[in-house]
């Protein structure tokens, strides 16, 4: 689907608009602050891959060991409890409603839903 120059003008004003909202600030700010420390973001992407690498082996018909799970357990309460974590996940939950609102607002605008529209673009991958 080809965005005509009046939609992309509204979304690029849309980001303007929400960049200025003090919620979405916060964040940004807090996100890139868990991607600026290399610690921490080197253990969420330590955790993302084991995750990944247990998932594959359990739908593969692997049982995964007592020591693996706890090891995964642990990793994850380690991030979970980590100041920039927990300040990026809080302020990740407080935008959820506000972008639910906005997504309303489109579908409103557009007179058709909105999400829906945004998964099918996006069966092919969007970042």
């Amino acid at each position: 689907m080809e965005l005509t120059p009046e939609i992309k003008t509204a979304a690029l004003d849309l980001v303007e608009a929400m960049k200025q909202d003090a919620t979405i600030r916060r964040f940004l700010a807090a996100k890139e602050a868990v991607e600026n420390d290399p610690q921490v973001s080197a253990l969420e992407t330590q955790l993302i891959e084991l995750y990944q690498n247990l998932i594959a082996r359990q739908q593969q018909g692997e049982r995964l060991s007592e020591e693996e799970i706890q090891a995964f357990n642990s990793l994850r309460y380690q991030l979970r409890v980590h100041p920039l974590i927990a300040q990026r996940e809080n302020a990740l939950a407080q935008i959820k409603p506000y972008l639910a609102q906005i997504s309303d607002e489109i579908s409103y605008a557009l007179g058709i839903d909105y999400t829906t529209l945004a998964d099918a673009q996006c069966s092919g991958g969007c970042a």
